[in-house]
């Protein structure tokens, strides 16, 4: 499936395909944004614990109206034992890619800015979009 993201950055052609995080030895994911698609957000901390899968969530906390909820999730983090980071300079999505980069992991996210930012740093880091209750790897087609 193809698509055009249009942000504030400018426009990307994308192609999706689907995917698993299980097809990844590692994974950083952008907590805020994959919590928030869920109707319940402990969903998702629940969910990665039972998985078995090696994920380190990211947590937005670069903003002072951050901190409740990045309190909130390494409190859940805590809870079920998951590995987690605070993204404190810039949106976890970038941070993600970053680290992601750096470890030969994937990204899970549902914001186009992680694949952008893999663009950037010039980096194959898999970017899985989570949409819909599924997730898509995310292949840059071309920006404008």
């Amino acid at each position: 499936m193809r698509r055009r993201a249009r942000k504030r950055w400018g426009s990307l052609d994308v192609e999706l395909s689907p995917d698993s995080p299980a097809n990844y030895p590692c994974l950083y994911v952008d907590a805020f944004s994959v919590a928030g698609a869920l109707s319940d957000r402990e969903e998702l901390f629940r969910g990665l614990a039972e998985s078995g899968l090696d994920a380190t969530l990211v947590i937005d906390a670069w903003e002072e109206a951050h901190l409740p909820l990045a309190r909130r999730y390494l409190e859940l983090c805590a809870k079920w034992g998951l590995k987690c980071v605070l993204s404190e300079r810039r949106p976890a999505e970038e941070y993600a890619v970053e680290l992601a980069c750096r470890d030969g992991c994937a990204v899970v996210t549902r914001d186009y800015d992680a694949l952008r930012r893999a663009l950037e740093l010039n980096c194959n880091a898999p970017v899985l979009l989570f949409r819909g209750g599924r997730t898509y790897r995310a292949r840059a087609l071309g920006r404008s």
